[in-house]
């Protein structure tokens, strides 16, 4: 070996050790371990970002205000839980008087109409709700030189301060579109706003949640979290993304009575396809409940909004309101003392599926798979009973168990 490659080796030697080195041992104790750093559990994390998408109509706003409302109270919403929480909410598609009136229909769907209820309600938020006041929310804007993809706004500083000193957790932006100036919505310039927003997390040590719009061809869908409209540069980012949907009219045949699928609009789903660090949720119903304000119109006649109210779908058939009925009826028999039959074709005065058809709203199909749900559940059980009638072994349904309800005179 010669001089040369000696000294090489000694000078390459001396470098290794003066750098630290690139790979260390994996080694911890669980002493070491912190908790998930989640603002509310399964919806938003402190230093990351929760993207909210949904359909034009769906109530993605009215959804994110009663979130924030319910978190501010320290209550659950929608099965995303948290304690007393600051929260603050950039719109830049609605005006202020219009988020008042949001919000009064939450307040009068929760306490009423009464002054004094109002106000101790109001009390119970003060300090912990704010909002932004004027509709200029970009963060980022279009780059002034050839090699700038997008570049930081003076607003985005501004957010950023004041969620510092006011020690916010919790900031809503909405929507999406607005939140940029210029940008051609390609990856390169999605990702500065996504930075953006993670820099507003990071250093506010806040959840950030950006509220968008879904594709048009995730029609119906919440359980795929590339139904966000745009590139998935955004997605891919976020920690956490939460799907909403208006029911669709194919699922209403599925879904609702007969007598109520023309009115399909009120219905949303909302599904969370991407959970970073928790279990997806399963997906779920709300309707929308239409709240009076204490205000009128122009012309004198009232103003409404509405507001979203956990749904159950007549296929939950084990929590359906007009269960219990059901079984009291299907306990009592026929007017003629014989047993509801489980036929589906012949008298409809001898069929339980007509029953559930005639006098509890449910489709032909829908009374088939309630009562298939209610005999795979031990609720119900198909039996061969003599008919005193027709003299003749017939296949009835028995009550095996079911909680008696008061007896309703329209179906007696």
């Amino acid at each position: 070996m010669n001089t040369i490659s000696v000294l090489e080796e000694k000078a390459v030697a001396e470098v290794k050790a003066k750098r630290p080195p690139a790979l260390v041992p994996l080694e911890f104790k669980h002493s070491q371990l912190t908790g998930t750093p989640w603002v509310a559990v399964g919806f938003a994390l402190r230093g990351a970002v929760t993207i909210i998408s949904a359909t034009g109509g769906t109530g993605k706003t009215q959804f994110t205000l009663q979130a924030a409302i319910a978190f501010a109270l320290g209550e659950e919403f929608a099965g995303f839980r948290r304690k007393n929480l600051k929260i603050a909410f950039v719109s830049g598609e609605e005006p202020l008087d219009e988020i008042w009136r949001r919000i009064a229909a939450i307040e009068v769907d929760r306490v009423g109409y009464k002054s004094a209820d109002i106000e101790k309600f109001k009390e119970r938020l003060k300090g912990r709700l704010f909002i932004c006041q004027g509709k200029n929310v970009a963060l980022v804007t279009k780059g002034t030189t050839k090699n700038d993809v997008a570049q930081r706004t003076s607003f985005h500083e501004e957010l950023c301060e004041d969620i510092i000193d006011l020690g916010i957790d919790l900031v809503i932006l909405d929507p999406l579109i607005r939140l940029h100036a210029g940008l051609d919505e390609n990856s390169a310039e999605m990702q500065e706003l996504h930075n953006a927003a993670d820099d507003i997390a990071t250093r506010g040590k806040c959840g950030v949640v950006l509220v968008s719009h879904t594709n048009k061809m995730s029609k119906g869908t919440v359980d795929d979290q590339n139904a966000a409209r745009g590139t998935s540069a955004m997605t891919d980012a976020a920690r956490v993304v939460i799907i909403m949907s208006n029911m669709t009219e194919t699922q209403a045949k599925d879904i609702l009575p007969k007598a109520e699928q023309a009115t399909y609009m009120r219905y949303c789903r909302l599904g969370d396809p991407k959970q970073s660090y928790t279990v997806n949720s399963g997906s779920q119903w709300f309707r929308k409940k239409t709240i009076k304000l204490p205000v009128t119109l122009e012309d004198g006649t009232d103003d409404y909004r509405f507001v979203l109210e956990p749904w159950k779908t007549s296929n939950d058939i084990l929590s359906a309101e007009w269960l219990p009925r059901f079984i009291e009826r299907l306990k009592q028999g026929r007017g003629d003392g014989e047993a509801f039959t489980a036929a589906t074709d012949g008298p409809k005065s001898s069929r339980a599926d007509a029953l559930l058809q005639a006098h509890f709203n449910l489709s032909r199909d829908q009374s088939k798979e309630s009562l298939d749900q209610l005999v795979s559940a031990g609720i119900l059980r198909v039996v061969e009973k003599h008919s005193t009638k027709g003299k003749k072994m017939v296949k009835v349904y028995e009550v095996l168990k079911g909680e008696p309800a008061q007896a309703d005179d329209e179906l007696l």
